[in-house]
């Protein structure tokens, strides 16, 4: 089978389903191709050059193709319409693939609406996604509830959804929130619906085992300035005020005032950087590949996400760490049975609830359900297997 991964932009480093999905796609055997544009993850942030770029590298990369990790990764330049980003010569791309099956992971954008254009004089499958969740979707954020831009929303996003959906195979959201806006407000028919959880690579995050894993793990566990008694708490990502790290930050100085064990290790960059650095038991620490992840998780006791979802809270659960995230964080199926939840932005709770993990005998029982959940229910390659099923029966029906 001939998938191509549609995807407005990418990063080799990061650990998005545009990287994981695709390289468990091409481990069965398919051959796989991602189209993207030039264009990094994050490419206009205003804070890219100091935060991304060191890790990424340049936010505008050289068009071309490549192999990754099984599949072919195609890069093409992009332009932009009504200000949304559209890509060039993708048309011509997909007419060059011939693929089977196109996967765009938006019900509306506008590579979605070309590959809705190519699909209409081609026999290919097209599939959608919605990832878009509740935290951070315009019509349910204050200020955005205005009759005028609902009614903008609704020409724009709602009958264009509509339009793309009624020529779509089926749509993946990826949380019960993401599967409510794709019907409610992205026009996407109940009927062509399927909740998707996100995944993990299990290749890379799993628990530490192995004598030369744990003597690396206590290595630089040592040099980071933890000791054996310390609980570490991890958090990854930006440290934004969507993401909030600095509540766990706030937390942290709490309990190291208090007397209690508590250190926190902090990955990534942002603005709240120099806020989180000045607290007591913080430790900061550069973006890190994907892939050299699961070590920084296996020298943690406690996974910590204060606001909105993240992939990482199942790469981390897949290390036999517990997480502790918001209370307001609907894919609950992340916290279920291995790990906790604290009342969103109040760190006087989030003290209250890393508290109650002190006790290590709850923290190596959230962990292994954890660890366990990840390998039965969460595993790429288990996802990427029900993905093809679903690809190869509308195959069939044609």
């Amino acid at each position: 089978m001939k998938i191509v991964i549609l995807s407005v932009w990418y990063s080799e480093k990061m650990g998005y389903i545009e990287n994981t999905l695709t390289k468990a796609l091409a481990k069965l055997g398919h051959e796989v191709h991602v189209i993207s544009s030039t264009a990094q993850v994050y490419y206009n942030n205003p804070d890219y050059k100091e935060i991304y770029e060191p890790y990424l590298g340049k936010n505008i990369q050289e068009v071309g193709s490549k192999e990754i990790d099984g599949f072919t990764l195609h890069r093409i330049p992009f332009g932009f319409f009504l200000s949304k980003m559209y890509i060039k010569g993708l048309n011509k791309k997909l007419k060059e693939i011939n693929p089977d099956v196109i996967q765009t992971f938006d019900v509306f954008s506008f590579p979605t609406f070309q590959a809705y254009m190519y699909k209409l004089s081609n026999k290919t499958k097209l599939f959608t996604a919605n990832h878009t969740v509740e935290s951070v979707f315009p019509l349910l954020r204050e200020k955005k509830d205005s009759t005028f831009y609902k009614i903008f929303f609704y020409f724009s996003r709602t009958i264009p959804g509509r339009l793309i959906s009624s020529k779509t195979e089926r749509c993946y959201p990826a949380t019960i929130d993401a599967l409510d806006i794709a019907v409610n407000y992205l026009g996407v028919p109940k009927n062509k619906v399927k909740l998707a959880c996100l995944g993990v690579d299990t290749d890379f995050f799993h628990p530490f085992t192995e004598n030369k894993e744990l003597d690396d793990k206590n290595k630089l566990r040592s040099e980071l300035g933890f000791t054996k008694d310390d609980i570490v708490c991890i958090y990854t990502g930006r440290y934004t005020d969507g993401k909030n790290p600095l509540c766990l930050a706030l937390a942290i100085d709490k309990l190291v005032e208090k007397g209690l064990p508590f250190k926190a290790l902090f990955m990534g960059n942002g603005p709240q950087y120099d806020e989180i650095k000045k607290l007591k038991g913080c430790i900061m620490h550069e973006f890190v590949p994907y892939h050299e992840l699961p070590i920084y998780y296996a020298i943690a006791d406690i996974g910590v996400w204060p606001r909105q979802e993240s992939t990482s809270m199942l790469d981390a659960a897949a290390c036999s760490l517990p997480i502790v995230i918001s209370n307001k964080v609907q894919a609950v199926e992340r916290v279920e049975g291995n790990g906790l939840t604290y009342i969103e932005n109040d760190v006087d709770d989030l003290v209250k609830v890393l508290t109650k993990l002190t006790d290590k005998s709850l923290r190596t029982k959230l962990g292994d359900f954890g660890k366990n959940k990840i390998q039965n229910q969460f595993s790429w390659d288990m996802i990427a297997k029900e993905r093809i099923e679903d690809y190869e029966e509308f195959l069939r029906k044609s």
